[in-house]
């Protein structure tokens, strides 16, 4: 992973961990100490704002340049003549800016879902506080102690999805982020071609890939819809988040006839998805194989939350998967300490 794109996502990731601690360090919300958190909480939420807006603009100029310089080089490489690449025209700083500013939006997204859901769980937890206290008969601490512990066993909300998951904030952001990265280093390139009088691109083919993308890779297309030979663009990659497709500059003047004729046939084929059962099995098995890293991050978010000396999450995965003494250690800690809230000790 790139490491600004890396240190993107962990500002949204030690965000969500520094707001958990600071909720778990009370055993007593007053209504004052709910206004002093939220007031720390939004503080949190500003710098993760502005840090992250930073390292945005700098993640985005560098891949839409990456895109660009890609495409020149191919151009060259193919036998074309004094390439543009320079960024004075319109179009670059035009695209740049709006990339910026639709991921942007997304960070802002985020941060609000992050201030509501912290706000419900302040609420959360001094209403079962009360319930804990008045039905139980816990003391207001010991009734405190248990709701805490269970309003931060699960990440800060970055995103609730339409089916309603709360999908945790930087979870959300690497989504996003890659996303955006992607899309400037396509439309780098798309540009970069634009510029040169380019009108045919390629969107590359990878072999593991989903239902979706296989419809769109593997074909050369019409950037302006001129040239009826081949599709238009009317769709560019990235096709979702993470997805790893690119647009290449593709002059039908040098390639030879057989080519030619094959990417009219690969070009023009139906618009379905064309994988092969063998692929569909070996996507599936990653899919599954992410689903299950994510199972374990939020295992490790619940143990954080009662076990504070959990080890850091790639420690806590290396033990689960090896079920050392740390990890089974880890999981009678983890036990004992949720009897305990259940008993209200």
């Amino acid at each position: 992973m790139d490491k600004d794109v890396e240190a993107f996502i962990k500002l949204f990731a030690d965000s969500s961990q520094s707001i958990l601690e600071l909720i778990r360090a009370n055993d007593n919300i007053s209504t004052r100490r709910q206004q002093q958190m939220l007031a720390s909480v939004a503080a949190i939420i500003a710098t993760v704002q502005t840090d992250s807006a930073k390292k945005l603009l700098q993640i985005i100029e560098g891949s839409y340049k990456k895109g660009s310089d890609v495409a020149a080089n191919e151009m060259r490489v193919k036998g074309k003549k004094g390439v543009n690449a320079t960024f004075k025209s319109r179009i670059h700083k035009e695209a740049v800016q709006n990339i910026v500013d639709e991921a942007f939006y997304s960070i802002l997204e985020a941060t609000d879902h992050m201030s509501n859901d912290v706000k419900k769980r302040i609420e959360g937890i001094v209403k079962q506080a009360n319930t804990g206290s008045l039905v139980e008969g816990l003391t207001r601490k010991e009734a405190t102690k248990r709701a805490i512990a269970e309003a931060t066993e699960r990440g800060i909300t970055g995103i609730i999805t339409k089916n309603g998951a709360n999908v945790p904030v930087e979870a959300y952001m690497s989504g996003s982020i890659h996303y955006h990265q992607r899309k400037a280093h396509v439309d780098g390139a798309i540009n970069r071609a634009i510029d040169n009088g380019q009108d045919l691109v390629y969107v590359n083919s990878v072999g593991i890939t989903c239902s979706y993308c296989a419809q769109y890779q593997g074909r050369v297309y019409s950037i302006s819809g001129k040239d009826k030979r081949f599709p238009v663009l009317d769709q560019r990659p990235p096709y979702h988040s993470h997805c790893v497709h690119n647009a290449y500059p593709w002059n039908i003047d040098y390639q030879d006839e057989a080519d030619v004729a094959l990417m009219l046939t690969e070009s023009n084929r139906p618009f379905t998805d064309n994988r092969t059962e063998a692929n569909i099995r070996k996507y599936n098995e990653m899919q599954r194989k992410k689903s299950k890293q994510n199972e374990t991050r939020k295992q490790w978010i619940r143990y954080k939350s009662r076990v504070p000396d959990a080890p850091d999450l790639k420690t806590f995965a290396s033990h689960k998967a090896r079920n050392t003494s740390l990890y089974k250690d880890l999981q009678n800690d983890y036990r004992k300490v949720g009897a305990k809230i259940k008993e209200g000790e």
